[in-house]
């Protein structure tokens, strides 16, 4: 949440809002069907000060939650866990402190507590984000207790090797690191939502609950639901959030006397007020098909029919005008010979002969400088 939206200008304060409705759909599911406990696996906040409205609307759902007697448990992520002793502690410190929440803070020494719910005897372990560990480590070789729940539950923060998403010079979860007792890994950092068994330990990414950007267009958004016993896992299901929808269109460059028309009629297709657009302009277009074009005008035509509206040109080719030709090189002597000699075809007789005169005179002078 209160992820940095200055690209949306005047709809940033809405775009910043659809971050935090996407997670109280979250809470408000979990206060209507009242789970035992409510995970959260990192980067609840995608900056290290998020701002003081924020931080109230999250401490309010948090009490909420402990007041129907649901237990929250987090780790904290790439975006909200201090690099350096001047960022001091993760905003989510604050909701530790609270009593609202469990805030595992010490990804260096993973804490595990184990709990008495309805069903069985639960173990939960954290291993958030830990920016000392060096690439290519293993955050889960930091826990070095047996786990000894009924039912074990791992709540950690980075990439699992066998998952789609980007990782780079980064720790990394491997299959062999995964302790053999662990019945549940909930991980948070891959925004896209996976899940599948690694031997008997079900890994899931719940992902996130909002599009940060267009490569998560095509992505659903929610969060999963898991029921389980002493026996293991019952069911998962994956729920979707209310997420504002992102759309590319992709529109070819006209080459007609008026290609805006032709572009905004293209664009038209694809108007939804709910909806980021983004526009691709492609193709190819000439230099005298460029100036019947603006991209602020494409963009005003969009205004008040989506949400927000972008205009990307890197796919749009322009071909090159035609040079003039090059005449014959001319030094500048022979050039004001010329001159002069234009000048006499239609000078009186006087007047060339003063011409004449006037030729020659700069012509030493000029050669007297060094001119050619």
């Amino acid at each position: 949440m209160d992820a940095t939206s200055l690209l949306f200008g005047p709809d940033r304060f809405q775009r910043k809002r659809d971050y935090l409705k996407c997670f109280e759909e979250v809470v408000d599911y979990a206060k209507k069907e009242k789970p035992e406990l409510f995970l959260i696996g990192g980067d609840l906040f995608d900056i290290m000060r998020p701002s003081n409205s924020v931080r109230a609307a999250v401490m309010n759902d948090l009490r909420a939650l402990s007041e129907h007697g649901v237990k929250v448990f987090a780790v904290s992520g790439h975006h909200d866990t201090p690099k350096s002793i001047e960022e001091g502690v993760s905003p989510l410190q604050v909701y530790g402190n609270s009593g609202y929440m469990h805030y595992f803070a010490n990804p260096s020494s993973p804490e595990t507590v184990t709990l008495k719910l309805d069903t069985c005897l639960t173990s939960i372990t954290g291993v958030g984000h830990n920016p000392l560990h060096e690439g290519g480590s293993d955050p889960l070789a930091a826990i070095q207790t047996k786990l000894e729940g009924d039912f074990n539950i791992v709540l950690a923060h980075a990439p699992v090797q066998g998952f789609s998403g980007w990782t780079g010079d980064e720790p990394i979860i491997r299959p062999s690191s995964i302790p053999r007792e662990l019945d549940l890994l909930v991980v948070g950092h891959f925004h896209n939502h996976q899940a599948k068994s690694v031997g008997r330990t079900e890994v899931i990414y719940p992902g996130s609950t909002e599009r940060v950007d267009f490569a998560e267009e095509a992505d659903e958004k929610g969060f999963v639901w898991v029921e389980f016993d002493r026996g293991g896992l019952l069911s998962k299901k994956f729920i979707k959030t209310d997420a504002r929808p992102y759309r590319t269109a992709e529109i070819e460059f006209p080459n007609t006397p008026e290609p805006l028309k032709s572009l905004k009629e293209q664009a038209a297709k694809y108007l939804d007020k709910e909806t980021v657009l983004r526009i691709k302009v492609r193709g190819t277009a000439t230099p005298i098909g460029l100036t019947g074009y603006r991209r602020s005008e494409l963009i005003s035509f969009c205004e008040g029919k989506v949400f927000h509206c972008f205009v990307n040109e890197d796919d749009l080719v322009v071909q090159a005008g035609e040079r003039p030709s090059k005449g014959p090189k001319d030094t500048p002597l022979q050039e004001l010979e010329e001159y002069f000699r234009k000048q006499m075809e239609t000078s009186s007789e006087d007047d060339r002969a003063v011409l004449a005169e006037a030729l020659q005179l700069s012509l030493t002078k000029l050669r007297e400088a060094g001119a050619w």
